[in-house]
């Protein structure tokens, strides 16, 4: 009873102390009811405590100080009993804990037996130890050369399947497999490695060469293998639109380290693809295409059509052809494949010659229309330089180029040929000019053709060598024919030959320099003879206006020196005034009536305006004389702005 009077004594004091440390240190004292009061409130109720205030309290009313020394007492003895039981409790704990430390004593000497024997074994075994380690480094060094000639193995040797493939089979076989082409491009890896070998490590020359030596029998028997095979497929390459398999074209590229071996397989390509274009174009002469189902031949009459569509099949055909040989050596680098595809195209194009040949020696001879020739020649020269690019060729090595070569330089020659003929002709027939001085119809109908010849598309895009061919055969006969004409003209005076001329040059400069810059290298001689024929008419207008006026005799007066001059007559001056005013108020009543049959309107202003500017240079010589007479005063406002 004692003991839980004396913890709810320390509680109690806990609380109040708690309190009192919450309290802040600038509240007043509080009144010590209130506080007692406060904390029994905040007390827990619990059940022992519910009975030691009911202990208490019963003892709260008994005053005799005998019953309270009793109470006493008996709290006295009750915690006497509490601290015996406890002191017993502790001696058996004792105890116990005494029996533990001999437990232990005995553990820790039986743990340093065992400690003991540990380290004999451990002194014993230590010899076993450094021999096991050496074991294991020696298994990890057998282990490291183990995996070195496993790798040495994989990257120098075949596998026994590699072999059998590379060797297995007859030449008859129709098919490899993919596993053929890996195992060739292993062996080739294998030889390579071995060339290193021996060159970066001078101790490893004798087993590079027995490597490089097995290598080399595995990838000879392989090659000789793709080559049977690859002879084979090209020689079944005779359909019309050949099938070029991958395989294919990868065993070209493994034969590409023997030049030798990847000419003769192209030739025997070139060779089976010759027979099949020979064939399609016979075929497309005869019997037609598919574009088409009539027959080239039946367009033969038109020259130039037949030959525009016999090339264009042709051009075709090798564009076809360089698709195909271009698939079949897409995996071959394009700049060591030069030769061997020029030489490919002319075993390719061989059999096209021949046939080609006898159709362009047919036209070169038979033909006569000079337009046509220039434009079989343009069209031919056109298909060269195409089949030339496509080909990747200069040189005349391609018997097909040499051909169409040789059978433009004749088409050429006969084309000028020809243009003689014509000139030899002009001059043969000769027209008696019309009364309104037009080119004759022999010229108007040789300058349509000419006229035809230059406006075609084909002339136009041709350089200046054609244009000079041309006005140096054609242009001296067409001045002579024209010159020849001109003296049957009717009435015969230079003003009408002058007229004629200038029309003939007129279309015929027109016809043969349609633009201005070929009129300005090529026609220098047109533009003397017009100038020449431009003075002639000049002179003679200008002649007729100055009698027509009646000026003549007021300028036979300034033909003397002034001092000599003498005055001019009357009726003279009056009669020039009167023809001259009737001249300014319309001067083209004065004109030549020939000057309106002149085509040309920049032609016929010139020879106006230059014939009026010589006129009034002429009357400025004479006005100071007409100041001297009588008729000074009558001159109007235009005689004076003549001047």
């Amino acid at each position: 009873m004692a003991d839980l009077l004396k913890l709810d004594k320390d509680k109690t004091t806990t609380r109040v102390a708690t309190a009192a440390e919450e309290e802040p240190a600038d509240r007043l004292p509080e009144n010590p009811l209130s506080r007692r009061a406060r904390k029994i409130c905040s007390s827990i109720v619990t059940e022992e405590l519910l009975e030691n205030l009911d202990a208490i309290g019963s003892a709260r009313a008994v005053t005799d100080a005998g019953v309270r020394r009793n109470l006493q007492s008996d709290l006295e003895h009750s915690l006497l009993d509490a601290q015996e039981s406890f002191v017993l409790e502790m001696k058996a704990m004792m105890q116990n804990l005494e029996k533990g430390h001999e437990e232990m004593v005995s553990v820790n000497s039986s743990i340093k037996q065992k400690m003991d024997h540990l380290q004999t074994l451990k002194e014993g075994s230590r010899s076993f130890i450094e021999k096991t380690r050496s074991l294991d480094q020696e298994m990890k060094i057998t282990d490291q050369k183990l995996v070195l000639a496993r790798k040495l193995r994989a990257a120098f040797t075949l596998t026994p399947r590699e072999t059998e493939i590379l060797k297995r089979g007859s030449p008859t076989d129709r098919g490899l497999s993919r596993e053929f082409f890996d195992a060739l491009t292993r062996v080739q890896q294998i030889c390579q490695h071995c060339r290193t070998l021996m060159r970066l490590h001078a101790g490893s020359q004798v087993l590079g060469m027995q490597l490089l030596d097995l290598a080399s029998q595995s990838h000879e028997a392989g090659q000789q293998k793709l080559y049977r095979w690859t002879l084979e497929e090209c020689r079944r390459m005779t359909m019309e639109n050949p099938v070029i398999s991958p395989m294919l074209s990868e065993a070209l590229r493994h034969l590409q380290a023997r030049s030798a071996v990847l000419l003769s397989v192209l030739d025997e390509y070139a060779s089976a693809r010759k027979s099949v274009v020979t064939s399609l174009f016979l075929s497309a002469l005869t019997q037609g295409t598919p574009a088409s189902s009539r027959p080239l031949e039946l367009h033969s009459y038109d020259t130039l059509r037949y030959i525009t569509l016999v090339l264009g099949w042709i051009h075709q055909a090798v564009a076809t052809e360089k698709d195909y040989l271009s698939s079949l050596l897409k995996d071959l680098p394009a700049v060591d494949l030069q030769d061997a595809t020029v030489r490919a195209f002319a075993v390719l194009t061989e059999g096209l010659v021949q046939p080609l040949r006898s159709r362009l020696e047919h036209i070169t001879t038979t033909e006569k229309n000079v337009v046509v020739l220039y434009k079989v020649r343009h069209w031919t020269q056109f298909y060269i330089e195409k089949i030339r690019t496509m080909i990747s060729t200069t040189d005349f090595a391609n018997s097909l180029l040499q051909l169409l070569t040789e059978s433009l330089e004749a088409i050429r020659n006969h084309y000028i040929f020809a243009l003689r003929n014509l000139a030899s002709n002009i001059g043969k027939k000769l027209d008696v000019p019309h009364e309104d001085l037009q080119p004759s119809l022999s010229l108007t109908s040789i300058l349509s053709l000419l006229r035809e010849l230059i406006a075609c598309h084909e002339f136009r895009n041709g350089n200046t060598e054609d244009m000079t061919t041309l006005t140096s055969v054609v242009l001296e006969p067409l001045l002579q024919m024209c010159n020849e004409s001109a003296s049957h003209v009717s009435p015969n005076t230079p003003i009408v030959t002058a007229v004629y001329l200038l029309n003939c040059l007129y279309v015929i400069k027109c016809a043969l320099f349609p633009s201005d810059e070929q009129g300005r290298s090529c026609s220098e001689l047109l533009d003397r003879q017009c100038d020449a024929h431009i003075d002639v008419l000049v002179s003679e207008t200008s002649s007729g206006i100055i009698s027509a006026v009646r000026m003549r005799p007021l300028l036979e007066i300034l033909r003397f020196p002034e001092e000599s001059r003498i005055t001019p007559d009357d009726y003279d001056v009056e009669q020039f005034l009167g023809a001259f005013n009737l001249y300014l108020t319309n001067p083209d009543d004065f004109l030549p009536r020939e000057l309106r049959m002149l085509q040309s309107t920049i032609v016929r202003s010139t020879v106006i305006r230059t014939s009026q500017q010589l006129v009034s240079d002429y009357y400025r010589q004479i006005h100071p004389l007409l100041q001297s007479t009588k008729f000074a005063s009558s001159l109007t406002a235009s005689h004076h702005s003549m001047c």
